[in-house]
């Protein structure tokens, strides 16, 4: 397994958490109405979403946990797998329906679009480190079996 591309995806989940994140803080009594900014955040949760969902396939594909049809399987499957938490997995669904949304040229909900900056983000990176965490563990180990061990899923624990 290549670590150099989880390494590049995590960088950029981060980046464009960070883009986000200022965005917002630049003044979030503004932010409401300045269509610019709350395009650039959209943006920038778009790319950290699909930086995501490529690191998360490309990870299944390497560890022959089987080839997902779309992005919400790419996450249902590394959760039924033990690489992310079951409840991490539900908040990256609701980032993932966001994304959608914007895809589908509708209009998303800047209510929704705050709450993934205030919270959801910290998701994102979250899910970066336990597939990396659960990545390294498994190179560490010369014939191990396609599950992360114990602890990978969680890296807060």
């Amino acid at each position: 397994m290549d670590d150099d591309l989880l390494i590049d995806k995590t960088a950029a989940i981060e980046r464009c958490c960070k883009r986000a994140r200022e965005e917002y803080e630049k003044d979030p009594t503004t932010f409401v109405g300045d269509v610019t900014r709350q395009d650039a955040a959209t943006l920038n949760v778009i790319r950290a979403w699909e930086a995501a969902v490529e690191m998360g396939d490309y990870l299944l594909a390497n560890a022959d946990l089987g080839p997902a049809m779309d992005e919400r399987e790419v996450i249902a499957l590394l959760a039924e797998h033990g690489w992310i938490a079951a409840a991490l997995a539900e908040d990256l669904q609701r980032i993932g329906e966001f994304c959608r949304a914007e895809w589908d040229l509708q209009e998303a909900p800047l209510p929704a679009l705050v709450t993934i900056i205030k919270r959801g983000l910290d998701d994102l990176d979250a899910y970066a480190r336990a597939l990396l965490a659960g990545a390294a563990a498994l190179a560490r180990q010369d014939d191990a079996p396609a599950a992360p061990p114990a602890g990978a899923a969680d890296p807060a624990a």
